[in-house]
């Protein structure tokens, strides 16, 4: 069920351009999950899309975490990822977050 907060996009040209690096290192961690990339690609484009609209501000990170939370929900309702699949994907989002923050 997507409730509109995280909307899902019907193509991938419709992601915004991030720096390479996000794109791949998403690219590998999505890799980990049990489904093929096509079935994933509106979730990653959902998800870099959402990245690519938050700011520098203070509430970065509030903003990654609706981005992140949005995802899970998102792969939970239309992939039914199971407890386990989020909490390794969780964690390996969180890296990812930090790490753009860093490079921001």
């Amino acid at each position: 069920m997507n409730d509109g907060a995280f909307p899902t996009p019907s193509t991938t040209e419709e992601t915004p351009a991030t720096p390479g690096w996000v794109e791949s290192s998403l690219d590998a961690i999505l890799a980990t999950l049990p489904y093929d990339s096509a079935r994933l690609a509106p979730f990653r484009a959902s998800y870099l899309d959402c990245l690519a609209r938050c700011g520098r501000a203070a509430d970065l990170d509030t903003e990654h975490d609706a981005c992140r939370k949005g995802l899970l929900r998102a792969l939970q309702d239309g992939l039914g990822l199971d407890a386990a699949g989020q909490r390794t994907l969780e964690q390996k989002l969180e890296k990812l977050e930090l790490d753009i923050s860093a490079d921001l």
